[in-house]
């Protein structure tokens, strides 16, 4: 009766077109080798292969064998796979980067399930800026990290699957730019250039913060320098002085709804600038194995964002 370890036999003398290689492959004594493929021809009453100088070559019956091995074999493989999958969710450790604020967004809305589904899956987050998570992702010490990345700073060593894209926004006082003849209504949206406001101040992240990096690639793309009447490194703090008319800040537009108790502040999108978006993305080691609890928590994230 065939078993895996025979078929596997065969399959690698195939491959290598040599017992001595195949030997070597499987880290068996070729002499031992040799014994097994005899005795697997005895019991199918055929030779599988011919001895040529170029060594070993499949017979016809040998061809059936082979194609009939590779496909049970894959299918084991497989088999197998989803059963180390479905053990790694039965217990394990699933360790996850992401970005401070984001993880206030995404984390109520996705942890509570993947605990009830998953109870014996411990997870442990760690609340890094996108700077600090590369890292993590690079050495390893985290499963996979969810991060804000702007096209220009992506690293090469790290593999980014875009999830969505969140676009920067003007925050003002209510009702403050009502009067302001420069307004672009388009599609039911209102947009400005921020050239035509070059003379109002603003409020700015600090300058190790992501966003600010984002703020400044705004003022560059339009060639102004913001009068600063603060700096601070909480956006809702930036948020919130806008809304009480300290002066006009840039910020992303899915940061705006972390805190929903507080709405009185008007949004416009920017006109005139390709610099005004970072992208929502995994971050991972390029071609690492992701375990099966990693692949289940980044779809729940996945189908979070969709929504």
């Amino acid at each position: 009766m065939m078993n895996e370890r025979e078929l596997l036999y065969i399959k690698t003398i195939a491959d290598t077109k040599s017992i001595s290689k195949a030997a070597e492959e499987l880290f068996i004594a070729q002499p031992s080798l040799s014994q097994a493929l005899q005795r697997i021809e005895k019991e199918l009453g055929t030779h599988l292969f011919i001895r040529e100088p170029r060594g070993m070559k499949l017979t016809y019956a040998g061809e059936k064998y082979y194609l009939m091995a590779k496909e049970i074999l894959d299918i084991y493989s497989d088999f197998k796979s989803e059963i180390t999958h479905i053990n790694e969710l039965k217990s394990g450790r699933l360790v996850i980067g992401v970005a401070r604020y984001m993880g206030m967004n995404i984390l109520p809305n996705v942890l509570p399930d993947f605990n009830k589904n998953y109870p014996n899956v411990e997870l442990v987050v760690m609340e890094r800026n996108t700077k600090t998570l590369e890292s993590l992702v690079l050495s390893g010490d985290v499963d996979f990290a969810i991060g804000h990345v702007h096209m220009k700073d992506l690293n090469e060593k790290i593999d980014y699957e875009i999830l969505r894209e969140d676009h920067f926004v003007l925050v003002t006082e209510k009702d403050y730019l009502k009067d302001f003849s420069k307004i672009v209504k388009k599609d039911g949206k209102n947009f400005v250039d921020l050239r035509d406001l070059k003379d109002e101040t603003f409020i700015n992240l600090d300058v190790n913060k992501g966003i600010r990096k984002v703020q400044n690639r705004v003022y560059d793309s339009y060639k102004i320098k913001p009068k600063v009447v603060m700096t601070t490194k909480n956006f809702e703090t930036a948020k919130r002085l806008a809304a009480k008319g300290l002066g006009l800040t840039i910020l992303p537009r899915d940061y705006l709804n972390i805190f929903t108790e507080d709405k009185d502040y008007d949004t416009y999108n920017l006109l005139g600038t390709e610099e005004n978006s970072w992208f929502t993305s995994i971050l991972t080691i390029p071609d690492i194995y992701k375990s099966q609890a990693s692949k289940v928590f980044i779809e729940e994230v996945k189908k979070f964002l969709d929504k």
